[in-house]
C-alpha cells in the first residue's frame, strides 16, 4: 500500500490514506503529506480512484469488503491488490455499479511482465503469467 500510495503522489494525484490502524494512517498520511480520513469515515471520501491495499476479501474472508457498495459510483476506477481469489466482494460490487475495475491479478501479471522484460529485454508472456497465477491461487484454496 505504501509503494502505490508513494507512486501516486509522485504523480500528481491527491492521495486520502485510510486504516483500520489508525497511527499507521496518521504516519503514511504525514510522510507522504496527504490527507487522512479514520477507517470509520473511508466512506465520505468522494475519490475519482478507489485502491484496496488491504487483505480484507482476500481468501478465506470473501464475503468481506473494505468498501461498502452504496458508496461505489460508475465514474469511478476501483483497483484491488487482492489477487486471491481475483473477483472479490469489492471487484464484484464495483464491476455492478459499473466501475472501472483492475484486479490484483492484473496487477500481479503487469509487475512480472515489467520484471520478465528488466531481465531478459523481451516482453513478458501475459497470458500464460496469468494462467500460471490463477492456477497456483486456485491450487492454493484447495
Amino acid at each position: 500500500g505504501k509503494a502505490i500510495a508513494y507512486g501516486l503522489v509522485q504523480r500528481g494525484a491527491q492521495v486520502v490514506v485510510t486504516d483500520g490502524d489508525e497511527e499507521r494512517a496518521r504516519q503514511l498520511a504525514e510522510k507522504l503529506d496527504c490527507q487522512e480520513v479514520p477507517w470509520d469515515r473511508r466512506h465520505t471520501v468522494s475519490a475519482d480512484i478507489l485502491v484496496n491495499c488491504t487483505p480484507i476479501g482476500m481468501h478465506p474472508n470473501v464475503d468481506q469488503t473494505p468498501f461498502p457498495k452504496t458508496h461505489l459510483r460508475p465514474s469511478m476506477i476501483v483497483f484491488d491488490a487482492v489477487y486471491n481469489p481475483e473477483n472479490t466482494l469489492l471487484v464484484k460490487d464495483a464491476r455492478a455499479r459499473n466501475c472501472t475495475v483492475i484486479t490484483g491479478v492484473d496487477m500481479f501479471v503487469r509487475q512480472a511482465c515489467l520484471q520478465f522484460k528488466l531481465f531478459t529485454g523481451q516482453d513478458g508472456p501475459a497470458e500464460l503469467m496469468r494462467d500460471v497465477i490463477k492456477q497456483a491461487t486456485s491450487a492454493a484454496r484447495g
